[in-house]
């Protein structure tokens, strides 16, 4: 999928063989749960349309390595830890080159946990405290245009929304989760931090893998507060409702029709008239076909190749009766075959 989960800071690890951290400033505490939380976040999306994002874990325990921060300060300036640190960064960076030579654009989303007082996410676009407490205006301004990890997507999106309401609009990822019971800043609640509230406003990764300083792949990072990520119950829910508000932001956002085939963008628009497409996809219950062909035969088959469903010149299949999980589904035409992938939840 064109998305990127990074977690970087909740690893365990703690090999001797690797130098550990002890460099003046350094911050060094684990930010516990994420990587948990990254993982729980990866199989709800793939629950939810049969495709995995590109996900990069830090295991190594940040005492070790920071994978958000420069090469020096990351490893303690240390040679040895520096492959660490390069091996991080190379999977990053090759996820966001297969997503520009297949989908050209998509979202770089850096997972992190803070210890604030106040619990609710602090939702990172390289924009500080002073900055989100500005107008709209100035939101909107080419200085903040260009200081922000969401550049090219205040550019260039499918509704044409304004920089301002990407951030905290009705449509911004921090409304979305909002309206799913996690409050969050910036966000149409709760648009800026006060100058006394602690804020987070993304740090590294956020800036090179984002759209700040060019390209089509935006960044945001989300720091989770503790009560979502501390207990395992709050956390898997969590997950489940960021999954959705991602991929509703990214069809929001991004590509038209992203629900027809989270695995690809085309639309049906831009389908040709020889081709079939399924849809929704997810789905509960029905499954429509949308072709120009006679269809002769469908056959559904489970993950692992078992006949499931079969019937015979029907444009809709009834899926509601099938477990959860991948199908795999052949259309047998007058002179062709078409195979597809579709996921019940």
């Amino acid at each position: 999928m064109p998305l990127i989960l990074s977690a970087s800071h909740g690893g365990y690890l703690t090999p001797s063989t690797v130098h550990t951290r002890n460099c003046v400033g350094c911050v060094t505490g684990r930010d516990a749960y994420t990587q948990e939380l990254t993982r729980e976040l990866t199989n709800a999306i793939k629950a939810k349309t049969g495709c995995y994002p590109h996900v990069i874990i830090n295991r190594l325990h940040r005492k070790k390595l920071d994978a958000n921060r420069e090469i020096i300060e990351a490893t303690d300036s240390t040679t040895a830890t520096e492959i660490y640190w390069h091996e991080y960064n190379n999977y990053v960076d090759s996820a966001r080159e297969k997503i520009k030579r297949t989908t050209t654009k998509g979202l770089f989303i850096d997972i992190h946990g803070h210890g604030h007082t106040i619990q609710r996410l602090e939702i990172g676009y390289l924009l500080s405290k002073t900055n989100l407490q500005q107008s709209n205006t100035y939101l909107n301004s080419t200085s903040m245009l260009n200081k922000s990890s969401i550049k090219n997507l205040s550019a260039s999106n499918l509704n044409s929304i304004s920089h301002s309401d990407l951030i905290r609009g009705n449509s911004s990822l921090g409304t979305m989760l909002a309206d799913k019971g996690y409050p969050g800043v910036p966000s149409s609640a709760i648009p800026f931090p006060l100058s006394s509230e602690p804020y987070f406003q993304g740090g590294y990764n956020t800036k090179k893998w984002g759209s700040k300083n060019g390209g089509q792949i935006d960044g945001i990072q989300i720091e989770h507060n503790q009560y979502i990520r501390f207990d395992s119950t709050r956390r898997k829910n969590y997950a489940d409702s960021l999954a959705t508000a991602l991929l509703d932001y990214m069809e929001k956002h991004y590509f038209l029709n992203f629900h027809l085939n989270y695995c690809s963008t085309a639309s049906l628009k831009e389908i040709k008239l020889s081709e079939t497409v399924l849809f929704p996809n997810p789905s509960r219950d029905f499954i429509i076909i949308k072709t120009h062909k006679n269809i002769q035969t469908i056959s559904v088959y489970s993950i692992s190749g078992k006949l499931v469903l079969k019937q015979k010149k029907a444009k809709k299949i009834n899926i509601s009766e099938l477990n959860n999980g991948v199908y795999f589904v052949k259309i047998e035409y007058n002179n062709s075959v078409s195979n597809h992938r579709i996921v019940k939840y």
